[in-house]
């Protein structure tokens, strides 16, 4: 069995230094937005005309640039500026522009077709900033809000574009100049060619979750669909449509308004020791509160530990729940998300030897490995000899956030020691892992250099598709770790 995460991994690092980047030029981070897929079946298209391509979870996103999920996809845009855009299964957007000014903060326009969006929008830095989305009936213009947008095409082609707001305000403006703000709790429509509303209205009720703990633990819920929302430690993160953090009682207070049937996740972290304290779950259904659960915690500094809540809803927006699940310790937030079995402990080439027997052992049951930077890092201190590559290659470092697995290091070209950096991305497609090469900075080497390594790796590559012990569902890249996640083989 080939230790296939680690060998795919140190191999990209000794090689990747020297490749080109695929699309010519380096995207600057100050002018993009950085893609997570949190369903298979996103798809990017790169310039007007190109052909649309499987997304991959860190693909970088700028000016031109366009997402589309079908019926199963979602995926997740991250922006320079922390705000983010959740893309529901259907949906169409394009990056039309994107930079950062001069004077700080960020200038986005965006250009939604189809399908549902929901955005959470940090608020703007300086007086330049803008964050706008055009729909084909109206512009939505905000400065820190969080809203969503739903794009209908109508049975007579026409569409109809609804924008519903949870904090903040949304500028909404027709494509006749008239103009309607929507606050909080409102929503407003316009169709293609009609005027703006005079005013928002009530935006309808729907069931909600609510999550409290106390003072001294961060936490972040992850719905069914892997949408997160809550503060883990510093990071606030909004991608569950209808959310919002808050504080109650002392400690943090989340609150779902897009509730779905299937298990919520909430991965705590304790800041400060905790004992005889509680966690506590109330579903308020339509009608009143539906159910109420808690669970006991007793957590030292640094911990880090996981709960599940099952959630039931019927078609009358009533919510149930067997109740909150006893704390999980986990030693990474990547294989949180992970149902089923995770191998993330022990050493990292016998860790896929195990997850390749037990999918022998237990067909089509729901599985991840989990990898972290620093076991990256020392694989390729000590694996860099056997690659037998034609340079030499040192110092070299492995960090990973959500934009994906980024090296560096020094090549020893002769009397010559140049630096190099680049960046790595993964994904999936039809079940089998993809890793391919993002950014690249590195100094150019002779043609016949370059091709001993271009078939080392594409022989590599090849090697991973066919033989790593999963039927991949997706890739998660979390700070310190990566996640590949799925089911062993039916």
């Amino acid at each position: 069995m080939k230790k296939v995460l680690v060998v795919l991994l140190v191999l990209i690092v000794a090689v990747g230094a020297f490749l080109y980047f695929p699309r010519g030029e380096a995207l600057a981070a100050v002018n993009s937005a950085v893609l997570s897929v949190l369903s298979s079946g996103v798809d990017a298209q790169r310039s007007a005309g190109q052909q649309f391509e499987p997304a991959l979870d860190g693909d970088v996103f700028a000016t031109g640039d366009q997402l589309r999920a079908d019926a199963d996809g979602q995926g997740l845009l991250t922006f320079f500026d922390g705000s983010t855009v959740t893309v529901d299964p259907l949906a169409t957007l394009k990056v039309t522009s994107l930079n950062k000014p001069s004077s700080g903060g960020i200038q986005a326009l965006l250009e939604q077709t189809a399908g549902r969006t929901w955005t959470s929008v940090t608020k703007l830095a300086t007086p330049d900033s803008k964050f706008e989305i055009k729909t084909p009936s109206l512009t939505a213009t905000v400065r820190g809000t969080t809203f969503e947008i739903i794009v209908e095409i109508l049975p007579d082609g026409s569409v109809r574009t609804t924008v519903r707001v949870t904090e903040g305000e949304v500028l909404v403006t027709a494509l006749d100049g008239t103009q309607v703000i929507i606050r909080a709790g409102q929503q407003g429509a316009v169709e293609q060619g009609e005027s703006a509303p005079p005013a928002g209205e009530p935006s309808p009720p729907t069931p909600r979750l609510r999550i409290a703990a106390p003072a001294g633990a961060g936490f972040v819920v992850i719905d069914p669909r892997g949408l997160r929302c809550g503060s883990l430690t510093e990071a606030l993160e909004r991608q569950v449509p209808r959310c919002d953090v808050g504080s109650g009682g002392g400690g943090q207070v989340v609150t779902i308004g897009d509730v779905v049937a299937g298990d919520y996740q909430i991965l705590l972290a304790a800041a400060r020791a905790l004992s005889g304290a509680e966690l506590v779950a109330e579903g308020i259904g339509l009608g009143g509160s539906d159910f109420t659960s808690k669970v006991p915690l007793t957590l030292a500094v640094g911990d880090l530990v996981r709960t599940t809540l099952p959630v039931r809803v019927s078609a009358e927006g009533k919510l149930s729940s067997t109740g909150l699940t006893p704390p999980e310790k986990l030693s990474t937030v990547c294989g949180a998300e992970a149902a089923g079995r995770v191998f993330s402990s022990g050493d990292p080439a016998a860790r896929t030897d195990l997850l390749l027997r037990y999918g022998e052992e237990a067909p089509d049951q729901p599985a991840a490995l989990v990898i972290t930077s620093q076991e990256l890092t020392d694989a390729a201190a000590t694996g860099l000899q056997d690659a037998q590559l034609p340079v030499e290659l040192r110092n070299v470092a492995i960090d990973i956030d959500g934009a994906g697995v980024h090296f560096s290091g020094s090549v020893q070209l002769g009397p010559f020691d140049l630096s190099a950096r680049g960046d790595v991305i993964a994904g999936q497609r039809d079940g089998k892992l993809l890793v391919k090469i993002r950014t690249l900075d590195s100094p150019l080497l002779p043609s016949a250099i370059k091709g001993q390594i271009i078939e080392v790796l594409e022989q590599t590559l090849d090697e991973v598709a066919a033989d790593f012990p999963l039927y991949v569902q997706r890739v998660a890249f979390r700070s310190g770790c990566i996640g590949v996640i799925g089911r062993t083989p039916a």
